[in-house]
């Protein structure tokens, strides 16, 4: 049986690096050709964000929880990552909480029911709790400001459209492509500034 292993680095979105070279927002077009985007309308300006064929673009993140691995048993989120270019800004982070992993259990089909499609809620708060199902938005701009969904997103959900297994990756990990639309108000990290308003989006990313 294939066993899912506990990464000794553990990445999550919001702690990528923040001192590469800035990004720019792309150049909206109408017709998107790429595997893997984001297209939506943010404080009124269309993007249209298509990753490279190369993958570099789209990658995912598993985290874990603050003491979360107890006897074997993982609690944490999978963390679907777009950049708006070759460089580390702007980028998307669409995080998917809360799974709770047995040592001895295979990964893949653990994310296989657990990456449902319909709507799933957003997150309310910073907690991780296992069976509780939602998803976080995180936004950075291509000065560095992060922002997030996290915080009242009344009347917003995130609609899953399809998840869709591909090709296995060495050592056995089968990613899986998801299309989902969504909008949300997005709130600066740091507490200083306004929000953001994100409307019409739309993605197809990797997890």
């Amino acid at each position: 049986m294939k066993t899912f292993k506990i990464p000794l680095l553990l990445i999550i979105a919001l702690s990528l690096i923040s001192a590469c070279k800035k990004g720019s927002d792309s150049t909206p077009t109408s017709s998107i050709t790429a595997t893997y985007y984001f297209k939506g309308t943010l404080n009124g300006q269309l993007l249209t964000w298509q990753a490279a064929n190369d993958g570099s673009q789209a990658y995912v993140t598993n985290g874990y929880t603050n003491s979360s691995v107890n006897q074997g048993i993982g609690t944490g989120s999978t963390t679907a990552v777009l950049l708006a270019s070759g460089t580390f800004m702007p980028r998307l982070g669409i995080e998917f909480r809360t799974f709770q992993v047995n040592s001895n259990q295979n990964f893949t089909d653990y994310l296989n029911g657990f990456l449902n499609t319909g709507s799933w809620a957003y997150a309310t708060d910073g907690k991780y709790t296992p069976g509780n199902k939602a998803v976080a938005v995180y936004y950075t701009d291509r000065t560095g400001k992060q922002y997030t969904s996290i915080g009242s997103q009344t009347g917003n959900i995130v609609n899953v459209i399809a998840v869709s297994p591909i090709a296995t990756q060495p050592g056995g990990y089968q990613n899986f492509k998801i299309k989902l639309t969504f909008a949300c108000t997005l709130y600066p990290v740091d507490g200083t500034g306004s929000t953001l308003s994100l409307t019409d989006a739309e993605a197809t990313v990797m997890l």
